[in-house]
């Protein structure tokens, strides 16, 4: 299967839908998400440490896209199921509901691989993409410990 790579503008696009579906379902535990500003003062908070932000942004950067490049696999084999075809011409509303029905098969995906350690069934073409997405959000989120998280906790009060 050959990786399909989609251009900066539809990942926006994906972004922002995505965006819209986690508003509609926003965790009690997290009212208070990030905002830009929040992300400026913990990479300055790492500069001040010692750290090179330029660097850690760019190399949280990389991870984000190539995460957002498999979830927008997984969008495409979603739509090609239901026949609707490239993703980059679905109107807003199909696009909506082809993320949602992709972004939970991911979360499931990741679910169940934390809940069952051992080896999964038969690969099949949309395994294979989940698979990949769970182990470049793992990246990314291993990245944020290991990068924002210390920082943004010790600039963050307690609330």
């Amino acid at each position: 299967m050959t990786e399909r790579i989609f251009d900066q503008s539809f990942l926006d696009r994906l972004a922002r839908t995505l965006r819209a579906l986690e508003q509609e379902e926003l965790d009690a535990n997290d009212p208070h998400p990030l905002e830009p500003e929040d992300y400026e003062a913990i990479y300055s908070a790492y500069a001040d440490s010692g750290g090179d932000p330029v660097s850690a942004k760019k190399q949280i950067g990389v991870a984000r896209e190539r995460r957002d490049q498999a979830l927008g696999r997984i969008v495409q084999f979603v739509s090609d199921q239901y026949g609707f075809g490239p993703i980059e011409r679905l109107d807003d509303r199909e696009l909506s509901v082809v993320t949602r029905d992709a972004s939970d098969a991911a979360a499931r995906w990741m679910e169940d691989v934390e809940m069952h350690h051992g080896p999964t069934t038969q690969p099949s073409p949309l395994r294979i993409l989940l698979k990949s997405h769970y182990q470049l959000s793992e990246t990314m989120l291993d990245m944020h410990d290991a990068i924002l998280w210390p920082l943004a906790k010790r600039i963050s009060p307690e609330e």
